[in-house]
């Protein structure tokens, strides 16, 4: 049996109201050579019913018996693939036609690049849409894992593009994190190849009342398994922990939110994060700030060689 080009893995739980154009976005896709594995994490709505109905012989299900979230249903989704390379689509996004053939085409001319990026057009909660522009670039693998770890890319999981056999290596993506697992799951995969970043727009991101990304009130908690599994950031960069930290205690403060950042600053200072006096802590903050914005442009992206040699 031939395989095909690319394995598209979608996880979905109780999303029948996006789940279908998420779906045809996939079918109507101008490189027709794949397979679709929808994965559904115990969905408990009309989505078991609908995907019955689903005749495309491209199109492959998994069921889980229980939620598991979406770290969980795309590391089936990577077990279950046969193409050797995936792309990823969260149920509440739409492909842009040329989402897959894009990527495929650099990945077949660039033997180096283990995983591409996108642009990507976004809905605000107004329904408007506008661009979340990503400048065209290639980092080499200590830049790709420095992009990473420093955030200078703005990363969503439908925009990523991987090689099957590296993102298997890699470990696939981080169980017991609820938020940045997709930033997690590349940094542990820079170590394995290059980053190509494309400026076209491959995909719409849709506007989820429900997303975790709206939860602002959780973000710090959540916070806290990413530093226990990227040690990085409470050791060798720690000004980046700081960095990440204080920015969600500043958006507490904006929220004017005085009960999530009165426990966020106790989770902080017991995970080891807050570890300094507040002059160091909001000097830190500014430098990161600064430097995030100046390097994340093309032509400082493009010069990127790793993290400056003051900041271990």
């Amino acid at each position: 049996m031939k395989r095909p080009r690319c394995s598209v893995i979608l996880p979905t739980y109780n999303r029948i109201k996006t789940l279908p154009r998420a779906v045809a976005s996939v079918l109507a896709q101008d490189e027709p050579d794949f397979e679709l594995i929808i994965v559904d994490d115990g969905s408990t709505d009309e989505t078991p019913a609908w995907l019955d109905t689903l005749d495309d012989p491209r199109i492959r299900r998994a069921r889980c018996e229980r939620n598991q979230g979406p770290s969980a249903a795309r590391n089936i989704g990577i077990k279950l693939a046969n193409a050797p390379v995936l792309a990823f689509l969260d149920s509440d996004d739409i492909y842009c036609p040329n989402r897959l053939s894009r990527p495929l085409a650099v990945l077949a001319a660039e033997p180096d690049v283990v995983c591409t990026l996108s642009s990507s057009r976004k809905e605000d909660k107004r329904g408007q849409a506008r661009a979340a522009s990503l400048p065209a670039a290639k980092l080499a693998s200590p830049a790709f894992e420095w992009a990473m770890l420093a955030d200078l890319v703005h990363v969503e999981s439908t925009s990523i593009s991987v090689r099957t056999e590296q993102a298997v290596m890699a470990g696939g993506f981080d169980t017991t994190l609820r938020r940045t697992e997709d930033r997690e799951f590349l940094i542990r995969l820079a170590r394995l190849g290059a980053l190509r970043i494309l400026p076209e727009m491959l995909f719409e991101k849709a506007w989820s009342p429900d997303g975790l990304s709206n939860e602002w009130a959780g973000a710090g908690r959540d916070l806290i398994p990413f530093f226990r599994a990227r040690r990085e950031y409470l050791g060798a960069y720690r000004k980046l922990g700081h960095y990440l930290a204080t920015k969600i205690l500043v958006m507490h403060i904006r929220h004017r939110d005085l009960p999530s950042l009165v426990a966020d600053i106790r989770r902080f200072r017991a995970a080891g994060v807050l570890d300094a006096g507040v002059t160091r802590l909001w000097r830190d903050h500014l430098e990161v700030k600064r430097y995030r914005r100046a390097h994340a442009r093309a032509e400082a992206l493009a010069a990127l060689s790793g993290p400056p040699r003051d900041w271990a």
